[in-house]
């Protein structure tokens, strides 16, 4: 094999699942006799070195707020494809929404069609192996078992497409023990009971062995940044102010002399707040923090859980936060019963679940409200450390 290009190639694998444990090796044993060694750079940065002495890159990205932002964007750009097929069209947008991780692949291009051959060929078998969608270059998207999903031209090798959910979300675990099987069991019944789709062996996310329900100072400085945020966005949504920048600093620096808000925020958040600029999709995604505010509310005995359908009232969380501070909350707060957080933690994964597969079968649903549900199992995720996982901007959704 002949090296005599410096010009790079890139593949791009959209994950449907969430377990890359051991990719690396596994990403070697693929490449088999035509790899020579394996270049671990990090967490989530390695290499297959090739036996005619050059690279294949992988770089892994599975944050969840990162992959939100990407979902949503290639999703809208995919939009524009003039696809006749609507079902499949609609099937890979909805597909694209849901992708838990991405790899991207970089290679040197040469001359040598064999070469070029097995790495992209071990590209494909990774695909099938770790149930990924591939992207090319010309914004084509194939399937893990190697059919066209959709192009940005329009075309498509599918007659009908339903997109593929995370298994790791359907298998029950070993970490389930007796707690977990008897919630998921329950919150089955309440789901079946409301006419919603549910598959009986989908596993708790967060298990009864691991999870631990922060202190009560924790949660109340999570609800209060939360609350900041969308204090913002709401002005900024709202449309009854000339001068939003104003208005929101005004807030802000009332909520700064009640709690010291300041000191709570997420680096994520910390950068809206101080940012002037930012697009309405920004402002919206933050305005449905008043949802995850009032679920950590509800941890605290505050205030109580609506329907899932049922947006929640912004003024009265309004009332709890401005009519007090800190430390009055402080003293009224009562950190709810772990179990009964950790029921309605199971509860919200399953209604998120519901959301997904009727808006992927196209059934109406009225029994719950996706945005809604959304936030709070972002909010019960970090509420119960699930995966392990409490930096606020890194909550990951498992549904």
């Amino acid at each position: 094999m002949d090296k005599n290009t410096n010009q790079r190639a890139n593949l791009t694998l959209y994950c449907a699942g969430s377990n890359l444990n051991g990719l690396a090796n596994k990403v070697k044993d693929i490449f088999g006799a035509n790899a020579t060694a394996l270049v671990e750079n990090g967490k989530d940065k390695f290499k297959i070195k090739l036996i005619d002495e050059s690279f294949v890159e992988f770089f892994v990205m599975s944050q969840p707020e990162t992959m939100w932002k990407q979902n949503i964007g290639m999703a809208n750009y995919f939009e524009q494809a003039p696809l006749l097929n609507k079902q499949v069209k609609d099937g890979a947008i909805q597909q694209m929404r849901i992708f838990t991780a991405m790899i991207g692949i970089t290679f040197e291009l040469n001359n040598v069609k064999e070469r070029t051959n097995v790495v992209i060929g071990s590209v494909h078998n990774l695909a099938r192996q770790i149930t990924a969608f591939i992207l090319y270059p010309t914004m084509e998207l194939y399937h893990p078992e190697g059919k066209l999903l959709i192009s940005l031209g329009g075309k498509t090798e599918f007659k009908e497409f339903y997109p593929i959910m995370c298994k790791e979300a359907v298998v029950p675990s070993k970490d389930e023990n007796a707690k977990d099987k008897a919630r998921r069991e329950k919150n089955n019944t309440i789901l079946k009971d409301m006419g919603l789709p549910i598959p009986d062996t989908m596993e708790v996310s967060a298990y009864d062995s691991s999870s631990l329900i922060p202190k009560k100072k924790d949660i109340l400085m999570r609800a209060v940044a939360l609350f900041g945020v969308s204090v913002k966005a709401e002005v900024y949504c709202s449309g009854k102010y000339d001068d939003p920048v104003t208005k929101s600093k005004e807030l802000l620096d009332k909520l700064e002399e009640l709690y010291g808000v300041s000191k709570f925020y997420s680096e994520e958040e910390k950068s809206y707040v101080e940012e002037e600029e930012h697009d309405s999709i920004v402002h919206n995604k933050f305005g449905w923090r008043y949802e995850c505010c009032a679920t950590l509310l509800w941890a605290l005995s505050l205030l109580d859980m609506k329907k899932p359908n049922e947006i929640c009232d912004a003024g009265e969380i309004g009332k709890i936060i401005w009519q007090n501070d800190f430390k009055s909350l402080m003293d009224k707060a009562v950190v709810r019963d772990r179990d009964e957080i950790l029921d309605m933690q199971d509860l919200a994964h399953r209604y998120d679940w519901a959301c997904i597969e009727c808006q992927i079968k196209k059934q109406e649903i009225t029994e719950l409200n996706s945005e809604i549900v959304l936030e709070w199992h972002y909010a019960l995720n970090w509420l119960t450390g699930v995966d392990g996982v409490t930096d606020w901007d890194k909550v990951p959704r498992r549904a």
